[in-house]
């Protein structure tokens, strides 16, 4: 989607559409509701709850009366999520309230939350203990505090074919530095780390939580031929999108800023863009005459701590 001058794009909207609703397998989330207690919860806080994908997923596994507070600092997503829960009759029993704010000065009573978690929010901030501090504050003794967090760096040793694994490696080099200058520049201009979810534990220990867990999501987002269920379409749909806008993280202007704040050249950068273009453009190929085939390259950490009593 294109975005006048005026209308200013809304954070991560490329990546808040249908697909993100197969994100994890529920029975999954059901072994995780168990693990976590989430039935006892009574007060619960989605903090970056996006277009409320994940506060629906989890909803179900509360009981009745359960409140939950969605927080984005986003009026475009609180609206969608609004919009979501209206249509959905599941959750009559269930009380929403979606609030703007922003992570670093939650507003919500110290001490409020039985819950409170996030999912793909640290990866955003400059300071993520600073959100975790913060999370911990209004949430109670004995409390979780849980953080849905990716390494988005993996799927850069990924193969997608049985044909990449003849591979040149002085480009699966250049590949690898590329993505790491990318990510030390992002972090250096404090818009974030992308792949987060490996330090998550030590976060928590830094804030101060106990009873760390660490968990890693069993679903890994494979596209496979045939294109034969709305899951995979949907996927295929998004992928295409992104390649033929150059959107969904592979902003040419974006990448290349954070290549130079990472200590890269633009004319290297151009090069791997050029490289690259032509990977695209056969990937799209592949996509829309339904060939191309990938095991997911997915790593999401779930991790959870409990604040002291």
């Amino acid at each position: 989607m294109n975005y006048s001058k005026e209308e200013k794009k809304a954070h991560s909207i490329d990546h808040l559409g249908e697909a993100r609703e197969y994100w994890w397998n529920e029975d999954f989330l059901e072994l995780l509701s168990k693990r976590l207690s989430l039935s006892t919860c009574k007060t619960v806080a989605d903090i970056g709850c996006g277009t409320g994908s994940m506060t629906m997923h989890l909803a179900k596994h509360f009981s009745e009366g359960a409140m939950i507070k969605g927080l984005d600092f986003e009026k475009r997503h609180l609206k969608a999520a609004r919009q979501k829960i209206r249509k959905n009759k599941d959750f009559d029993c269930i009380e929403f309230e979606f609030v703007e704010g922003n992570a670093n000065n939650l507003p919500f009573a110290e001490d409020e939350m039985d819950l409170t978690f996030c999912q793909t929010l640290l990866i955003h901030v400059p300071d993520p203990l600073e959100v975790i501090q913060e999370m911990k504050r209004v949430t109670k003794e004995d409390g979780w505090i849980v953080a849905l967090e990716p390494n988005n760096l993996v799927s850069n040793l990924m193969f997608d074919s049985y044909a990449q694994t003849d591979y040149n490696v002085k480009d699966m080099l250049e590949v690898i530095e590329v993505r790491l200058r990318c990510e030390k520049g992002k972090k250096r201009l404090g818009e974030g780390f992308s792949s987060l979810g490996d330090v998550l534990p030590d976060l928590f220990l830094q804030a101060g939580l106990t009873d760390i867990q660490v968990w890693i999501a069993d679903k890994a987002l494979a596209l496979i031929p045939p294109y034969d269920t709305r899951e995979k379409r949907v996927r295929a749909s998004q992928l295409i999108e992104w390649l033929e806008t150059n959107t969904g993280g592979l902003e040419y202007d974006d990448n290349l800023r954070y290549f130079k704040a990472g200590g890269g050249k633009k004319e290297d950068y151009d090069s791997f863009w050029l490289k690259q273009s032509e990977y695209k453009k056969y990937m799209l190929d592949q996509l829309k005459e339904e060939k191309f085939v990938s095991a997911g390259g997915n790593m999401m950490y779930i991790v959870a701590g409990r604040v002291a009593s």
